[in-house]
């Protein structure tokens, strides 16, 4: 690549208009992480859907319990298979699955949703934390994304062009990445880190058919969450509901969100009505993104 670059990123012109492009029955959507917490919620929203739905696990035995449990609750077809995120070995061999799958099925790989991750064990001072903690949370939160849209957007791209129809990520980001919490430091920066990942995703893939979404899925009760002492207060409604987090991710996949591609929005404060509100007013460059100067 000889020419000179710039600095920033091309954003795509937009008018604010909406459509549903996608077509559930016709495309596989690979949830990492998607064998139990929010991931589980997303498999099973995306399976009743009509999606088939990839959930992948650490453990390939539980990523094949876990989809059968899925399966049998919604009726839908789901696969489960073993997968290391910050291992570009099982990446690859990941990569090899779906692409059996597609050829097997006849459906093509569309929607990325990467939801594994990793917070610190502690909060506090970064220098209180747990050394091997930290590692774990950029091997998980940075390094797994990274390997996981290097090694799947060609399948993506690749979808898009076969079809005609966008293929989407959507990562699940943090208010911690948009805004900071300092007693989870690393875990702040992870997320923060994903806002320059989709920046790359949007400047060389929206014409290739690629849109990538930053979704903060809000605190949603689960066992990490629950661990955490900072949310220690939460009752009731001040958890974000699964249906809200579920139902957002639904229309980003759908396409009725195509304006936001490379932008932050955030289940339990915004919604599919709201967005499209927003989006029909106009969105600037530095709209829900990470930039300073």
């Amino acid at each position: 690549m000889s020419e000179k670059l710039p600095y920033g990123t091309n954003m795509p012109t937009t008018d604010g208009s909406s459509e549903a492009t996608a077509v559930p029955s016709e495309t596989i959507a690979l949830i990492t992480g998607g064998a139990r917490g929010i991931g589980r919620h997303l498999s099973e929203a995306f399976a009743t859907a009509g999606y088939h739905v990839i959930v992948t696990a650490t453990s390939a035995d539980n990523a094949e319990a876990a989809a059968d449990e899925i399966a049998e609750v919604t009726g839908g077809a789901v696969t489960g298979v073993g997968l290391r995120t910050d291992d570009i070995a099982s990446v690859k061999a990941l990569r090899e699955s779906v692409t059996a799958l597609e050829a097997e099925t006849g459906k093509r790989l569309q929607v990325l949703i990467n939801n594994a991750g990793r917070i610190e064990s502690t909060e506090g001072p970064l220098w209180d934390a747990d050394p091997e903690s930290l590692k774990g949370v950029v091997d998980a939160n940075v390094t797994g994304v990274a390997l996981m849209v290097n090694v799947f957007a060609p399948v993506l791209i690749a979808g898009a062009e076969a079809t005609g129809r966008p293929s989407r990520i959507i990562d699940l980001n943090s208010g911690s990445g948009a805004q900071g919490t300092p007693a989870y430091a690393v875990y702040s920066a992870s997320k923060a880190s994903l806002f320059r990942l989709a920046d790359s995703v949007v400047h060389f893939g929206h014409e290739k058919g690629l849109r990538i979404f930053e979704m903060a899925p809000g605190v949603v009760e689960t066992a990490m969450t629950k661990s955490m002492p900072v949310h220690d207060f939460r009752t009731g409604d001040d958890w974000t509901s699964p249906e809200q987090v579920t139902d957002l991710a639904l229309a980003l996949a759908s396409g009725t969100l195509d304006a936001f591609t490379g932008r932050y929005v955030r289940a339990g404060k915004d919604s599919e009505e709201s967005l499209l509100t927003e989006a029909a007013g106009g969105l600037s460059d530095s709209t829900r993104r990470l930039v300073l100067g």
